[in-house]
């Protein structure tokens, strides 16, 4: 069985993936789906047609729909309150699973995904005013 996929990293990224996966992520944060939408273009046309690329592009996919829905009601990532620790929890829920070895391929480039979608937010997080920080109890 042929294998492109290491099984601690995924070799799918490409310098020029990394850069298109951080405008994509942006463009999500921002709800720009149409930007999102072309920047996942642009991902597919460099992603490896492995498990663990189709793993990759799944969760991609994933991030545009939950960005476009009217409704949270289902959506996991809509409803969590995205506070810095909340968000750090995430993050490191899903470094854990990106990382499990007991996880496919797919799985593993799936939450790796996942992660770096979080470290955006995290980083939108430190980055927005202090006085809409509504968690702040000091």
């Amino acid at each position: 069985m042929k294998s492109s996929v290491g099984s601690k990293r995924r070799k799918d990224s490409t310098p020029e993936t990394d850069d298109e996966l951080d405008k994509f992520y942006q463009a999500v944060v921002e709800r720009r789906i149409a930007d999102a939408e072309k920047e996942l273009d642009l991902i597919r046309t460099s992603v490896q047609p492995t498990e663990s690329g189709k793993g990759y592009l799944k969760a991609c996919e994933g991030l545009i729909l939950t960005a476009k829905a009217n409704s949270d009601k289902y959506l996991y990532l809509s409803k969590i309150e995205k506070t810095p620790k909340q968000l750090d929890e995430l993050r490191k829920g899903f470094a854990r699973q990106a990382a499990n070895s007991l996880h496919a391929d797919y799985d593993r480039a799936y939450f790796k995904v996942l992660e770096g979608y979080t470290v955006r937010l995290e980083r939108e997080e430190k980055t927005q005013p202090k006085s809409t920080a509504r968690t702040k109890t000091d």
